[in-house]
């Protein structure tokens, strides 16, 4: 059962890369002209809006346009954060503990303390 669970990851992959090519989205840059990139550059815009945080134009009450700020999306940043810093993105594997990212983070920490500190075991 593992193996075609494991072939239909690949082939699912396998098409949202083809599909990520096509161009068919239209967006509006900075200066008003419009053009048509592809879906994974549009996704890419969007990510970037996301974490920056945008304003909004929204119907309120009375049929009144309302502007509304839209704050930053941490998991946006993160996502940024790790694509330009190369890092890859995580994997769960089933019956793995699970650590949370508090948890990671300190032991990270811990690590470069003892590092810096000249108390660690690891050389890099």
């Amino acid at each position: 059962m593992g193996t075609k669970k494991k072939k239909g990851g690949q082939l699912l992959s396998q098409y949202l890369r083809k599909i990520s090519e096509e161009v068919t989205e239209c967006i509006t840059e900075a200066n008003g002209d419009s053009r048509m990139v592809s879906k994974a550059e549009a996704l890419a815009y969007m990510i970037w809006k996301d974490a920056l945080g945008h304003k909004q134009q929204v119907r309120g009450k009375d049929n009144v346009m309302v502007e509304t700020i839209i704050a930053p999306v941490r998991a946006a940043q993160n996502i940024i954060f790790d694509r330009t810093e190369g890092r890859v993105p995580n994997i769960s594997v089933e019956g793995a503990d699970k650590l949370t990212a508090a948890d990671k983070i300190s032991e990270q920490g811990l690590e470069r303390i003892q590092k810096a500190g000249g108390m660690s075991d690891k050389k890099d």
